[in-house]
């Protein structure tokens, strides 16, 4: 009688236990909440829930047909229910804070248990899982206890066999696979509990990663390389259930403190001798090869070759030759040969040859051979090569041969700068704005009777690349030069020019030294878009180590009375240019 009472009472207890744990982690689902919607969108619906809630959802937007229209009149249904009615109960949800996260779990599996017994300081259970509608057996599930950091995975057979520690307390067990609700069992020293209550949760040690995508790191190749089939089949089984631990040494992943179960772990301090996976780091984690880390890592990661992190890094990451960062990096980040941020950065990146963030950039990118900023930016890049700005560019390139921006709004200084659109500058010997300033002008001024210049940039700034002559009788000049533009609008129709410019004038021989320097202000009307007439007087300064004119060529000198007296090299005057612009 006794024995049916103690055995009674432990059941009451474990009852008991189940009942208060899936009540506190039902705390969001249970919520109560009304919902009226005809043919609309499933990704609109869940927006409008997440708002009257106070929550978020999480979920994998390749999974959850977020354009599919969904009709439900629920009033004062749990969010629970809303979401089986929307979803057809495919799905099962996790809590994380203030989180819910929708995991595509369509199928029920049952386990069987053939020995749950003590033996010394060990707690031995095996058995098999098994598809709860086939009754085929399940191979590659995983079998794991969240409170001792230990997994198994069934064999072909669906068969498992694990030995955790004999502490004197209840031992719970979960079982997961892809697609198939998860199933959590608890054992106690003289009953067995069986429960397939899907809304069971873990205990507050337990997190999830909220990512879209659970497999980031396994599917990159160095994942695919590094991780073993055991520990990507155990990625894609738990998804985002993630622990928490002070500490893991590991030699290889699966060959540390936590078995094969490092992956679904957090560690404050991770040492790896070649290399390590984890969940994440929030502290310190040093790899003398590598790291491979599933979420998100803060405060310093140190590998001697590379890191690959599936979430974000807060804080210091360096890799030997290599990082790539699936989320945002708020910090800085070195390699000697190659940075890659997926998401956003914020901070300093800094590599031997470059670095390619994909996301949106505020603040420093230097790399030795160039940078690419993915999404609206302001930032420093600077590159020895080159700097390509994808989108939207309102900070500073800088780059040894060329810069590129889809639109610019800062400042390009390189050799050749190319642009979509720009209201920014551009400052180069060749500025490419695809939709911006594009004349030909032709002119004459007091000095040469034709003049022929290409104009390219944008209102705020062009690069003028020019060429002229003067034929008079015998009397020949020729000049090559460079400048700069600006435009002022003074309405529809006119607008003052400033340019600057230098040209070497031949005046006969190229063993001398003759230098034009000169500043136009012209006003230019424009009579159609492709076509405008302007006139305006320059202010003209010339360097000459030439002493005598050479026969057939003019000599500048004596073409104009000079400003500038008792000066060898230098004179100045002031003239005028009259010509048209074309396009």
């Amino acid at each position: 009688m006794l024995y049916k009472l103690h055995r009674y009472l432990n059941y009451t207890i474990a009852l008991l236990l189940l009942t208060a744990l899936t009540a506190r982690a039902d705390s969001i689902l249970s919520k109560s909440i009304s919902v009226h919607v005809t043919e609309m969108r499933l990704g609109t619906v869940l927006k409008t829930i997440e708002q009257k809630g106070n929550f978020y959802f999480s979920y994998n937007s390749n999974i959850v047909k977020t354009d599919s229209l969904v009709t439900i009149n629920a009033d004062n249904w749990t969010i629970k229910e809303v979401l089986d009615h929307m979803l057809s109960y495919r799905f099962e949800y996790r809590e994380s804070k203030n989180f819910i996260i929708l995991r595509y779990a369509p199928l029920q599996l049952t386990i069987v248990t053939d020995k749950a017994a003590t033996e010394g300081d060990s707690y031995n259970i095996s058995g098999s899982i098994t598809d709860e509608q086939t009754g085929h057996k399940l191979p590659n599930a995983s079998v794991y206890s969240h409170e001792q950091l230990q997994s198994v995975l069934t064999d072909k057979e669906g068969h498992f066999d694990i030995t955790l520690r004999n502490e004197g307390q209840p031992i719970t067990l979960t079982i997961s696979r892809e697609f198939y609700k998860d199933t959590t069992v608890t054992f106690l020293a003289d009953v067995t509990v069986r429960s397939t209550d899907t809304t069971l949760k873990k205990k507050s040690l337990l997190g999830y990663i909220l990512s879209d995508d659970y497999s980031g790191v396994e599917n990159t190749s160095l994942g695919r390389l590094f991780l073993s089939t055991k520990q990507q089949i155990q990625a894609a089984n738990l998804g985002g259930l993630i622990a928490q631990a002070p500490f893991q040494a590991s030699v290889i992943p699966g060959v540390s403190t936590h078995g094969n179960f490092s992956g679904q772990v957090v560690n404050v301090v991770s040492l790896n001798a070649v290399g390590g996976y984890n969940a994440g780091v929030d502290g310190f984690e040093m790899g003398i090869i590598f790291n491979l880390d599933k979420g998100d890592v803060g405060a310093v990661q140190i590998a001697g070759i590379f890191n690959v992190v599936g979430g974000s890094v807060n804080g210091i990451q360096l890799g030997g030759l290599y990082n790539n960062v699936l989320g945002n990096v708020r910090g800085i980040q070195l390699a000697l040969l190659h940075n890659s941020v997926k998401q956003n950065m914020n901070g300093l990146q800094l590599s031997a040859l470059y670095n390619h963030t994909r996301g949106a950039v505020r603040g420093i990118q230097l790399g030795a051979i160039g940078n690419i900023a993915g999404k609206n930016s302001d930032a420093l890049q600077l590159g020895g090569i080159g700097n390509i700005a994808q989108q939207k560019f309102g900070g500073l390139q800088v780059a040894g041969l060329f810069n590129y921006a889809k639109h610019l709004t800062g400042v390009q200084l390189a050799l050749v700068n190319i642009a979509d659109t720009s209201s920014g500058f551009s400052i180069g010997l060749l500025n490419i704005i695809n939709s911006g300033y594009h004349k030909l002008a032709i002119s004459t001024n007091e000095t040469q009777n034709i003049n022929l210049a290409f104009k390219n940039g944008n209102s705020n700034l062009y690069t003028i690349w020019q060429g002229g002559m003067r034929v008079d009788g015998n009397s020949k000049l020729y000049s090559f030069g460079l400048g700069f533009g600006r435009e002022f609008g003074l309405g529809r129709h006119l607008a003052i020019n400033t340019e600057i410019g230098s040209s070497y004038l031949y005046q006969g021989t190229w063993l001398k030294t003759n230098q034009l320097n000169k500043f136009n202000l012209d006003l230019t009307y424009k009579v159609s878009r492709k076509f405008s007439i302007f006139a305006g007087p320059s202010l003209n300064f010339l360097y000459s180590d030439q002493r005598t004119p050479v026969d057939g060529y003019a000599y500048v000198r004596d073409l104009h009375h000079s400003f500038i007296h008792d000066n060898r090299n230098w004179s100045g005057w002031v003239g005028w240019s009259f010509g048209v612009n074309l396009f």
